[in-house]
């Protein structure tokens, strides 16, 4: 109980010498003055979170480590606020992701505020997870001995800091009992997967669609993982995400 005391004495401490340095006196139009800006990270995803805090006529970068505090001195008027972990974001807004890779584990935030007229203010920070971890587990008959593997293909290229999906191209292998990161998707795109053996592919079929009709929401403010089981047979392909399942028919010469 002390140290939580003094933590938050601390705390307040450094809060009143950073506006008391940011002040005007009463004689100077303080609207000149910067505001005093608190701002609140906690339950961080992933370490480090990149703050940047953008005015008219200024720009303040912060990176935190933990759950902490950032007290920014952003000048009065309309600011932006933008945090990001996982990934980096290029000057034009976006996280690329090379073709044959797929999406690196991207958090974003961001909020326009309007401090016009504020010495002081605050702002809590929660990042938004903007892509989908797929699992895939394969399953077939035994004697086969050939490797199977699949190739996610897309339409999707990048994210904006608002969590939009950009248009590119998009390709990924992903094994047997590994996964790979889906970047956010546009639900009125294609996303498909090919169904690959070494010298040919045994199937071509729309992933998004299934996806969609598992019931998965590519519009959630946070992505969710999801597990896709694929059991190959002699006559059948079965699909399985979740509760929801298909039987697809098919044909494999060995």
């Amino acid at each position: 109980m002390y140290s939580e005391f003094r933590s938050r004495q601390a705390l307040f401490l450094a809060l009143f010498l950073i506006l008391a340095t940011a002040s005007c006196s009463v004689k100077e139009d303080r609207e000149e003055c910067p505001c005093a800006l608190h701002i609140k990270l906690e339950n961080l995803p992933l370490h480090p979170v990149k703050v940047i805090v953008e005015g008219i006529s200024g720009r303040e970068e912060f990176l935190a480590y933990g759950d902490t505090v950032v007290l920014a001195r952003p000048p009065k008027g309309v600011i932006s606020i933008k945090a990001v972990a996982g990934a980096t974001v290029n000057p034009d807004g976006k996280v690329e992701i090379p073709y044959g890779f797929d999406s690196p584990p991207v958090y974003l935030f961001t909020r326009e505020m309007d401090l016009t007229g504020k010495d002081a203010d605050s702002l809590n920070v929660l990042l938004h997870k903007h892509f989908c971890e797929l699992s895939l587990v394969f399953s077939g008959p035994p004697g086969w001995g050939e490797p199977y593997w699949a190739e996610v293909k897309g339409p999707v290229d990048g994210i904006l800091w608002d969590g939009t999906p950009t248009d590119g191209r998009f390709s990924c292998r992903l094994d047997d009992g590994l996964s790979i990161r889906l970047p956010r998707q546009s639900p009125d795109q294609p996303l498909l997967l090919n169904i690959t053996m070494p010298d040919r592919i045994v199937r071509t079929f729309d992933l998004g669609y299934c996806l969609e009709l598992a019931g998965y929401d590519w519009d959630r403010s946070d992505l969710e993982d999801r597990t896709l089981e694929i059991n190959l047979s002699v006559t059948a392909l079965t699909l399985r995400i979740d509760s929801w399942s298909t039987v697809i028919p098919l044909e494999i010469i060995v």
